[in-house]
């Protein structure tokens, strides 16, 4: 029979795990008053224009018990806090785009070494952020890094299905035949800028440049997945002059107007780029002559 204390610490305990199935076990008897602040969505996001330095980040919310000292109402606030935001980055993980098809839940689901695996990144999350409110609540930020060794990306790429592993690489249109601008810049072209504003793009560990008719223009061919873990395959930004002043695509890109965006071939999630057959044809032909696709110069504006 519990006693009422161990009872009221099962019940927290089993409401933060219930929640998710990959949030670490840190309550204890020690916490049985802590009320931890249940969210309707989750109060987290993927930074993806960070870059290689992009983050997982989320806030938990703790609320101190009733009748309690300032100081032990404050401490215990603090680790419900951490409960919350626990809870919520293992949400906001699940719901990265591995690609087109998969997510890190579906990557979750089909083995429990992943599972696992990103328990224990959830548990290393580190404090970006907290704060003591004056209603008595305590707020944290927490951070899990996207790509690098111990990352979302390193559990992953790895574990990343067949349909972003290397394929055969697309041919130039047998009838392109590059103007004149094309042809004097081909080989100064420092990356590839696609421009896919407004189109509603998501982000994800592995997209790929599709032209209309379908054909992979960049995709995880074009990079091994050591690069893939600790840069990503692509950079995201959300301003075009920022990014051709200031990113991998270097300081001469190629731009590229996306004309629409896309799933794969079972899929709705929007995290791919589709150009034109010209402009795909474009990419490859400044590709041949500047090696930018190989060299990770690839940056999408969302």
């Amino acid at each position: 029979m519990y006693s009422k204390k161990n009872l009221l610490a099962a019940i927290v305990l089993g409401l933060s795990m219930s929640l998710t199935s990959v949030v670490p076990a840190i309550a204890s008897a020690d916490d049985v008053s802590v009320q931890v602040n249940v969210q309707q969505h989750t109060n987290g996001s993927v930074n993806w224009e960070k870059g290689a330095e992009a983050d997982v980040e989320a806030w938990g919310v703790g609320l101190p018990p009733e009748n309690m000292p300032a100081a032990r109402g404050t401490a215990l606030a603090r680790r419900a806090a951490i409960v919350d935001a626990y809870r919520q980055l293992a949400e906001t993980i699940q719901g990265v785009q591995v690609d087109s098809e998969t997510t890190m839940r579906d990557l979750a689901i089909e083995s429990d070494v992943v599972n696992t695996k990103i328990s224990a990144l959830v548990k290393g999350a580190r404090i970006v952020e907290e704060t003591a409110n004056d209603d008595g609540s305590y707020s944290v930020r927490m951070a899990i890094p996207l790509y690098g060794v111990k990352s979302v990306a390193a559990i992953a790429v790895p574990e990343a299905k067949e349909s972003i592993l290397p394929e055969a690489a697309p041919e130039i249109s047998e009838d392109y035949i590059p103007d004149s601008e094309v042809k004097e810049e081909a080989a100064s072209y420092t990356g590839v800028i696609i421009d896919a504003e407004g189109l509603g793009l998501e982000g994800t560990l592995s997209p790929v440049i599709y032209d209309v008719n379908g054909r992979a223009i960049y995709g995880m061919r074009n990079i091994d997945k050591d690069f893939a873990i600790s840069q990503g395959m692509v950079e995201y930004s959300s301003d075009l002059q920022a990014a051709a002043s200031n990113s991998r695509a270097g300081a001469n890109p190629l731009v590229i107007k996306a004309v629409s965006v896309r799933g794969g071939s079972n899929s709705v999630n929007c995290v791919n780029v589709v150009v034109s057959v010209e402009d795909g044809d474009k990419i490859l032909y400044a590709n041949e002559k500047s090696s930018m696709l190989e060299n990770k110069a690839v940056v999408f504006l969302r």
